[in-house]
């Protein structure tokens, strides 16, 4: 391989983007090897020299998919790096920028004019936005997009409404720490510019004190119960959700791949749906349906793992490959084939395949609280009520603390060649919850999809926090987590446009409106409707297991409600339904594991 360190890229605004060009070279002369090839192209906020295990969510080249005929190009977004320009998380010029360095690296020196986009996280997220934006026509014909968004409100700043600020603190710390750092790389690789950053390293350090700021104020507003806080016109440029439809239009082919414990654990099942629905002519946001017909040009990949991963040992380098040489060369010997919806389960070693977002297969089954602790097929004719006093904090799941600190623990325990496991028991999370409990199952089931949790409950105050784990609850008492969710009581209307409702009535998937205007305080002592968006999740139920639900009013030390929701939320006390008219529900997606077993 070889490379160009920190060539400048002026973009159309006159800015001037540093990247680094990777590229083949003959081994023999060292020269560059003859092509011509396709390039390949992220774009990172984190620095694009950076070293592991920082270049798990983005920067540092890689030589697997280089050596074997890619060109690559490393870019430092706008204010980050060493890129001019001001940072704005995922802003206009950002994604103009995209639009320009595709049709920059579609006329380098050996390449064949098409480009493709691959990379994690901020770099996924960039590769939608940027495959939105390009135009019919582009250059750019097909993205990779590793654990992205699909709405960045939604999907990890809150859940349900409820702010996950401790997360998006950490996030903003390590992102300028990372801007601090990785000077230090360019300057032992400074290329043809004078300086890593135009005015020498005190601009560096000024710029890492932006970067600071710019989530320190993002913060700040937040917890105070600011704009911010709600979804709106700051979080309108970070949702994928409203621009995926135009990647399909664009014709660029797009390889998913999700984490069922991920930090955007929601996110791409839904951006898949969205490219598929957009395919066959169908609204966006809807559920897919069985029999629609879909494109093998949009797949998803999905498995156990958290946000940084190993993925269990997968060769995704390998897998990259075969989509951009499908893609990118016209090799239809590496087209990757069967049905587009591919995924592992928690507690299975073993492949399922499906062709649709929810799964078809799984059938979405009604689970009724119940008196006792119970979660029974049939409701109680008799209704009664289940007492939840609003705790602020309590016990720590390990699960959540692993997710929401993007799996960093365990993949750096594997690294060392060992391995941890953070979902092993959830127990004692129950000790100050309400708990429902299935009967046993006969024989194994495949749980698979979005879940969903309608609550009937009143309650003394104007506000409520509402928290649901669903687990897996094994005969000797191990009550593993599979996924969770969340509800802010003020945020409870739904959107009946994005929520994914059954025939009768029944929410599969509920989306709420959590604007400012929208929302509605809670009426002391008025029975009140909540449906609860639970994570879509799949996993293997065997036989003799049963399902736990577990309620509370608390994620610590994730879930950080705003000082006005606290003052609301203090002292609050729940009576929940069950049974009778108003019987609240669990709504799970049960299939015979053999209807999708990958042959």
């Amino acid at each position: 391989m070889g490379v160009h360190h920190n060539v400048a890229v002026p973009m159309s605004d006159g800015i001037a983007l540093r990247v680094d060009i990777h590229y083949p070279t003959d081994p023999g002369t060292g020269e560059p090897a003859a092509g011509p090839f396709p390039v390949l192209l992220s774009m990172t906020p984190y620095g694009k020299k950076a070293p592991p295990p920082a270049a798990q969510i983005g920067g540092g080249a890689t030589p697997y998919l280089i050596r074997r005929g890619y060109i690559e190009v490393m870019a430092d977004v706008r204010g980050t790096g060493v890129s001019g320009g001001s940072f704005e998380m995922l802003g206009p010029e950002q994604v103009q920028d995209g639009v320009d360095l595709v049709n920059w690296a579609a006329s380098l020196p050996n390449s064949n004019g098409r480009v493709g986009m691959f990379g994690i996280s901020y770099l996924a997220i960039n590769q939608l936005m940027t495959a939105a934006a390009v135009g019919p026509g582009s250059p750019l014909k097909a993205i990779f997009p590793a654990m992205a968004a699909n709405d960045f409100y939604r999907d990890v700043v809150t859940m349900g409404g409820v702010p996950h600020m401790r997360t998006v603190r950490a996030y903003g710390a390590t992102y300028s720490l990372l801007n601090v750092v990785n000077p230090a790389l360019e300057f032992a690789h400074r290329g043809g510019h004078e300086r890593p950053r135009a005015g020498g390293i005190s601009a560096v350090r000024q710029r890492g004190r932006d970067q600071r700021g710019y989530f320190k104020n993002l913060i700040k507003d937040a917890i105070a119960g600011g704009d911010t806080a709600f979804d709106g016109a700051f979080w309108d440029t970070m949702r994928p959700a409203d621009v995926v439809p135009k990647i399909a239009e664009n014709g660029v082919a797009v390889f998913l791949v999700a984490g069922w414990h991920d930090a955007f654990q929601r996110g791409a099942p839904l951006n898949y749906a969205a490219l598929q629905n957009t395919f066959a002519g169908r609204p966006a946001g809807a559920a897919m349906t069985a029999d629609q017909p879909v494109s093998d040009k949009f797949q998803l990949m999905a498995g156990p793992w958290y946000h940084v991963s190993d993925l269990d040992g997968q060769h995704l380098q390998a897998l990259q490959l075969r989509w951009f040489e499908h893609w990118l060369k016209d090799d239809d010997t590496a087209a990757v084939a069967g049905d587009p919806v591919r995924f592992r389960a928690i507690g299975s070693s073993k492949w399922f395949r499906t062709n649709a977002y929810p799964f078809p297969e799984a059938k979405p089954t009604r689970l009724y609280l119940g008196l006792g602790g119970g979660l029974h097929a049939t409701p109680s004719t008799d209704e009664s009520t289940a007492t939840l006093q609003y705790l602020s904090r309590g016990p720590v799941s390990g699960r959540s603390l692993e997710q929401w600190s993007l799996g960093m623990g365990s993949f750096m325990v594997s690294q060392t060649g060992r391995s941890v496991r953070y979902d092993q028991d959830n127990t004692r999370l129950q000790r100050q919850a309400l708990t429902y409990t299935s009967e046993a199952f006969d024989t194994e089931q495949l749980l698979a999809g979005p879940v969903g949790l309608t609550i009937f409950a009143t309650a003394d105050r104007t506000e409520t926090l509402w928290v649901a784990h669903l687990d897996d609850l094994s005969p000797d008492g191990v009550s593993r987590p599979l996924t969770q969710g969340a509800l802010l009581g003020s945020h409870r209307a739904l959107d009946p446009e994005a929520s994914w409702l059954l025939p009768d009535g029944t929410v599969l998937r509920p989306q709420h409106i959590s604007t400012k205007a929208a929302a509605e305080p809670v009426v002391p002592g008025e029975l009140t409707r909540y449906d609860i968006e639970v994570f879509p999740t799949a996993a293997i139920i065997a036989s003799g297991h049963r399902l736990r639900l577990t309620i509370t009013t608390y994620d610590f030390p994730h879930l950080v409600p705003t000082r006005p929701q606290r003052a609301a939320l203090a002292g609050g006390v729940y009576r929940i339904s069950q049974g009778g008219i108003h019987a609240s529900h669990l709504v799970v997606p049960l299939a015979d594991p053999a209807t999708m077993e990958q042959p």
